[in-house]
């Protein structure tokens, strides 16, 4: 080996040496920043006229498992799915409250049975007959307020459909721009780990609303497609399309399509979670949403219809109220008519008391205890009207599938009963969300493993790095003395 050849490989060496120390003392510096991918510099034999003339920089690559990642966004997706349904229930759960709150649906049936209880023993106390309205007034109200709650919960998640889609078109345009970028970049050979990181956390975004596989193409671009074969990004970022609804009413359905609310579609194609479409996505935080809009929620307030269908029709009954004709509206009314089981849907939105026993609307106090039809008050001491009315209370009868129960409940056991069937779907939606939240992380951490940094590791590099760089400088120091020394002769 010459002393030119000798020098050449030592400087060489050295700008190598300085390139990797620089790259360990950036992965270390970064080894907490989130989305950030461990860099290793890639090098690469010079040859010069067939002899060896040193090492040189094929590049930085950054460290990446795309068997790992695409197993943990596709668990990301289930996560973010779960997690919005846990939400909804969870708030459907607290409207109706538990047994010892006061403000629950439950403890109004329990205030409406006792105010009945102590009317029955002194049926010509006006007071009493006042609280019986008002114990009955605030039970209809509590339907309502918890029927609208309901419906709030429904317009919340096409709200926030319509918002992570924005987002999704907006992050798919960035996704795009960066494309362009780090295809430009790579062809000039520049260092483009960093938009990768970038892009990589942007990737993220959009697989968190809708789940999506990564293809590479050349130079470094992605394209980004749905599991189900619908591409959101192929070379041009495509338009996903939705319409959000200002409020959803319990009359309001999609329907596959034919009903008043939105579905999804990117740019024509029908991807709807539960759609009629094959393309029809199944994870990630907008099926979720669309779950709870078009599944979850309209399940419980079909329900909770059930429960005032039943309270109706305990208290239109003749053989309960004498001064009632076939088809009259009882103690509660639909709106002002009697229940109908053709119209069932947002019934719990309209229940309300019958004016004709209320003072403010009009009708006679003591119709609580002569009859809600009653021309005329009866005898102040009669209580048959307020026992039958207790008795339907208390009595056992069937009740609406759409209740789902196992069998004849009487008023307050319906109550509970539709407690119980959200407290139990919250717990299963939990549950669920939190199985799917660990399988999540710990894809996440293997994740890490595979492409974070070991600041251990790193530190290591660094010393035998120093050994190298010092190796290198050796060489030409002792180049150096070589040349003085033949100098000297």
């Amino acid at each position: 080996m010459t002393i030119s050849q000798a020098l050449n490989n030592a400087a060489s060496g050295l700008t190598v040496t300085s390139r990797r120390a620089g790259v360990a003392s950036n992965n270390i510096a970064n080894a907490l920043t989130e989305g950030y991918s461990r860099r290793d510099v890639s090098l690469i034999e010079r040859v010069t006229a067939g002899a060896g003339a040193g090492v040189s920089v094929g590049g930085i690559t950054r460290a990446s498992d795309p068997t790992i990642t695409a197993e943990r966004r596709i668990a990301d997706a289930s996560f973010a799915f779960d997690s919005a349904n846990a939400d909804a229930m969870t708030r459907i759960s607290n409207f109706l409250g538990g047994p010892e709150d006061p403000t629950s649906l439950f403890q109004k049936y329990a205030n409406l049975e006792s105010a009945m209880r102590a009317l029955a023993e002194t049926p010509n106390s006006t007071p009493l007959q006042q609280k019986v309205v008002n114990t009955a007034k605030d039970l209809a109200a509590t339907f309502n307020r918890i029927a609208s709650s309901y419906q709030q919960v429904r317009t919340d998640a096409d709200k926030a459909i319509g918002q992570r889609v924005d987002e999704v078109n907006d992050v798919l345009k960035k996704i795009e721009e960066l494309n362009g970028t780090i295809g430009r970049g790579s062809a000039a050979g520049a260092d483009v780990t960093a938009l990768m990181d970038q892009r990589q956390q942007l990737i993220n975004k959009v697989n968190e609303s809708i789940p999506v596989r990564e293809l590479v193409r050349e130079g470094g671009r992605i394209d980004l497609m749905t599991p189900e074969g619908v591409f959101l990004l192929s070379g041009t970022a495509r338009t996903v399309e939705f319409s959000p609804a200002s409020l959803v009413t319990a009359g309001q359905e999609y329907l596959g399509g034919a009903g008043s609310l939105s579905g999804l579609s990117v740019e024509g194609k029908d991807i709807t979670p539960g759609g009629p479409g094959s393309l029809q996505i199944s994870s990630g935080a907008i099926a979720g949403l669309f779950n709870v809009r078009d599944n979850s929620v309209p399940e419980m307030s079909s329900a909770l219809d059930a429960l005032a269908f039943d309270l109706l029709g305990r208290f239109e009954d003749p053989a309960v109220d004498p001064t009632l004709n076939p088809g009259d509206p009882g103690l509660f009314t639909d709106n002002g008519a009697a229940s109908d089981v053709m119209n069932l849907n947002g019934l719990a939105s309209r229940i309300e008391l019958n004016a004709l026993v209320d003072p403010a609307q009009g009708g006679e106090i003591w119709r609580t205890r002569d009859g809600v039809q009653a021309v005329a008050p009866g005898p102040a001491g009669s209580d048959a009207f307020v026992r039958a009315m207790i008795s339907a209370m208390t009595d056992t009868r069937p009740t609406h599938a759409s209740l789902q129960s196992p069998g004849d409940l009487n008023a307050s056991e319906g109550a509970a009963h539709i407690a119980a069937l959200a407290g139990g779907a919250r717990a299963s939606a939990t549950e669920q969300m939190e199985a799917s939240s660990a399988l999540a992380q710990s894809l996440y951490e293997a994740e890490k493993l595979e492409t974070g940094v070991d600041t251990d590791r790193e530190l290591q590099n660094l010393i035998i790095i120093e050994q190298a760089f010092a190796a290198n400088t050796r060489v030409i120091q002792t180049v150096d003395e070589m040349i003085r020394r033949l100098m000297d002769i």
